[in-house]
């Protein structure tokens, strides 16, 4: 079997073996050998020659590829030097785990008003409106997000925050749900509407309720529309989620999942998407090193 690692940050792995499990079977009927691995058990750098080298438990390591479901960019591009193929590669990762590099990179598109926060950041931007949306700019799964309606609630939600820099949003019309679009090797194969108990974080871990959604044709166009700029980018994206929200009776861009999550596609749908992303990996023996 070729071996592949499905790598993930030690405290991440703890609470996805469901998701592992999960690959592991999948691949195991695909003839790949998939390999729960953490970060924490490797050690990267340069040999003597000036090469990319791994080592696990201080023995050098080379895998088949790498299906990266960590957020340091730095150890995906160690492993791509190596000329080891990383799913989502590299870049996707640098990407998508910042979200001020997000909305940078997705210049053009429709996506809610963005202020970005430095991390010495002492009070609200002039000409704030308030109510807005205060968000870590490296965070994931809903993590400190707040809506804030005046100074004194900025205050407080920025400190949860600061010093990690942070972005501040004005309040769509939506706020409290968005629309979750699954992409699978650059292709749009489902949506979930996820919506929020209370307040504006909508995500499944943290309560929200979750419903398969018919995509209207201006959401599948701005979803794919995102695919196509990471497409031409040279970084596709072969598992992830593209984030969007309604604004003013219009779809916006809100983010980019790279480490996505399969738990509402199952939950809501008979779509079996981890199938889906190793079906795509077919040709890997093939065409490694």
């Amino acid at each position: 079997m070729d071996t592949l690692w499905l790598l993930y940050d030690e405290a991440d792995l703890a609470v996805n073996l469901g998701f592992v499990d999960l690959m592991r079977d999948r691949g195991r009927v695909r003839g790949l050998n998939i390999v729960p691995v953490t970060t924490q058990e490797l050690t990267l750098g340069m040999d003597a020659s000036g090469a990319p080298v791994c080592l696990r438990a201080g023995v050098l390591a080379r895998p088949r590829a790498v299906l990266s479901r960590q957020r340091d960019s730095l150890i995906s591009f160690h492993f791509e030097r190596m000329g080891v193929p990383v799913f989502n590669g590299a870049r996707v990762c640098a990407i998508c785990n910042d979200k001020r590099i997000t909305h940078q990179f997705l210049s053009g598109l429709p996506m809610p008003e963005t202020v970005f926060l430095p991390a010495t950041a002492s009070a609200p931007p002039p000409g704030t409106r308030f109510p807005v949306v205060l968000k870590p700019a490296c965070s994931h799964g809903g993590d400190r997000v707040a809506l804030v309606s005046n100074e004194r609630e900025w205050h407080q939600a920025a400190a949860a925050i600061l010093p990690q820099p942070a972005l501040q949003q004005a309040v769509a019309d939506g706020a409290g749900q968005d629309l979750r679009v699954y992409v699978v090797h650059g292709r749009i194969v489902a949506a979930v509407m996820r919506t929020a108990a209370q307040g504006v974080v909508s995500n499944f871990k943290r309560g929200g309720s979750v419903a398969l959604h018919s995509l209207t044709p201006q959401e599948r166009a701005l979803a794919q529309a995102v695919i196509d700029r990471f497409s031409s980018a040279g970084a596709p994206l072969t598992l992830a989620g593209v984030d969007l929200m309604n604004d003013r009776g219009r779809p916006v861009v809100n983010e980019v999942e790279d480490v996505v999550g399969s738990r509402m596609l199952y939950q809501t749908s008979d779509i079996d998407i981890v199938s889906l992303f190793l079906d795509g990996l077919s040709d890997i023996a093939a065409n490694a090193p």
